[in-house]
């Protein structure tokens, strides 16, 4: 949803903002993964595949953060796919809960580039940005969640920043920057098949000198 420009009309909470006030504005010691997808709701499918993807963006991750990320997009993703109004979660998985320290550190991290591309997003090329278009983009983004949460080595931060620029086109209804990440998601898949292609290739060769 497009935020107002006019002085006279509260504006809605940048995606910066939205993790800000999530991350500090909690006081408890920990944070269940339902506090967190509850307020990220509202703005819709975008915030909540942001603020998974942002941890695998950082350089140095802890192992297997992927894996925990990827799947989780996926099925949300392909719930925005299917049409779902909003996402939804097991309540066994919405009473699972992380630090809120952790959380402050991720959203800490990322701050600095989610600001610097919320200053050039805008909503355009609406015709890149309607129902049956976020359709498709809810189909590449679970591809690419799908593809987070594999082994293949030096693929996880293209795929993870080609899923925060298709969440930051759905949350600001850019479709310039909605395109940005469709170009970049098949660009981040086409890196891993190229990758997996090589990784076979030595794997089959080690084995092939063992026997």
């Amino acid at each position: 949803m497009a935020r107002h420009k006019d002085k006279h009309t509260l504006r809605e909470p940048t995606a910066a903002e939205a993790l800000v006030t999530l991350a500090f504005g909690y006081s408890g010691e920990r944070i269940s993964i339902g506090e967190i997808v509850d307020p990220l709701a509202e703005r819709g499918f975008g915030l909540l595949i942001l603020l998974l993807a942002l941890p695998t963006t950082l350089p140095i991750t802890p192992p297997g953060l992927s894996a925990i990320a990827g799947f989780p997009i996926a099925f949300i993703a392909l719930q925005m796919a299917i049409g779902l109004p909003r996402p939804w979660l097991p309540q066994r998985v919405r009473r699972r809960s992380i630090l809120t320290g952790d959380l402050q550190r991720v959203v800490r991290g990322s701050l600095g580039v989610v600001t610097r591309l919320e200053r050039v997003l805008k909503p355009r090329l609406a015709f890149l940005t309607g129902w049956t278009q976020e359709r498709l983009v809810g189909l590449l983004v679970a591809t690419l969640g799908l593809m987070l949460a594999s082994p293949i080595p030096f693929t996880n931060i293209p795929l993870s920043i080609a899923i925060v620029f298709l969440a930051l086109g759905l949350i600001e209804q850019d479709g310039l920057m909605t395109l940005i990440g469709v170009v970049g998601g098949i660009a981040a898949i086409s890196f891993l098949v190229y990758m997996s292609v090589i990784s076979w290739d030595a794997m089959s060769g080690w084995i092939g000198h063992l026997f």
